[in-house]
């Protein structure tokens, strides 16, 4: 039987691979497909895809061949070649994953990177008719995109998000819902909830963040989820909001199914002592 497994499994589902490698290492666990899926969880959620991927390749050969692995795979390819589908739906994941641990200060720097990336993905996406479209792309970067803003549209608010704001005023009009989404994103609501960030350790200050912070200007922390999903899908962004859950409902199958082992040989030992 595995030691802490109840432990295991409430660390699985708060996200915290970490931790649960670190109780299955205790017990000699670390080369099983539990361990595995965990070690790539732990490097996937830090955004090093790559290493989350090569370090599937140790898996045993029936759960390779397993088609939720293939399809992880493929998710972890396009995670690091930057396809905004993977790509968004991943920081949403992450951010998600900062509201159940209660890391509020964390969740706010990731409601800024994305209120940032979204607004840089508009700019980028109509400026640049790209077929194949990657968030990696030096365009992306802020100095291009506002070295472009100045030089092509004579926008010279060093500000990104400012800066592609009044682009899309100027030169969107027209078109609904690139308006829609820069109000939605621009709200009282999202700008004094990016004022927490910028007051907080991870902007300019250090004042703390709480629960009740957020609840007083933005109401439940899962409607900025809502509201960053509205504006991803009405830009035709295809998110993947399930992804952990059902790798983490994988590792935890396969976490009964090594202690069910384990327990059998256990029992085993015992009766033939």
């Amino acid at each position: 039987m595995i030691k802490s497994y109840n432990v295991v499994v409430k660390l699985i589902d708060r996200y915290d691979y970490g931790g649960a490698l670190e109780l299955l290492a205790e017990q000699k666990l670390e080369n099983t497909d539990v361990a595995i899926l965990v070690d790539s969880c732990r490097y996937a959620v830090n955004f090093d895809f790559k290493k989350a991927k090569r370090i599937l390749g140790d898996l045993s050969p029936r759960l390779k061949e397993h088609p939720e692995i293939k399809e992880l795979e493929k998710n972890l390819r396009d995670l690091y070649e930057g396809d905004p589908n993977a790509m968004f739906s991943e920081l949403l994941e992450n951010i998600k994953f900062k509201i159940v641990n209660e890391e509020f200060i964390d969740f706010l720097s990731r409601v800024y990177r994305c209120k940032e990336a979204i607004f840089k993905y508009i700019f980028v996406k109509k400026h640049r008719n790209l077929k194949r479209f990657s968030l990696l792309i030096d365009i992306m970067q802020k100095r291009n995109i506002l070295k472009i803003l100045r030089k092509k549209y004579k926008i010279f608010n060093s500000n990104i998000v400012y800066g592609i704001t009044t682009y899309i005023n100027r030169n969107l009009k027209n078109e609904p819902r690139y308006m829609e989404v820069a109000r939605t994103l621009n709200s009282d609501k999202m700008t004094e909830l990016i004022e927490l960030r910028n007051n907080s350790i991870v902007g300019h200050g250090f004042t703390g963040v709480s629960i009740d912070d957020i609840y007083k200007v933005y109401g439940n922390p899962y409607n900025v989820l809502d509201d960053f999903r509205d504006c991803l899908t009405s830009l035709d962004i295809k998110l993947n909001r399930y992804k952990y859950s059902q790798i983490n409902d994988m590792i935890k199958n396969e976490l009964s199914r090594l202690n069910q082992g384990m327990t059998v040989h256990t029992l085993t030992d015992t009766k033939f002592e």
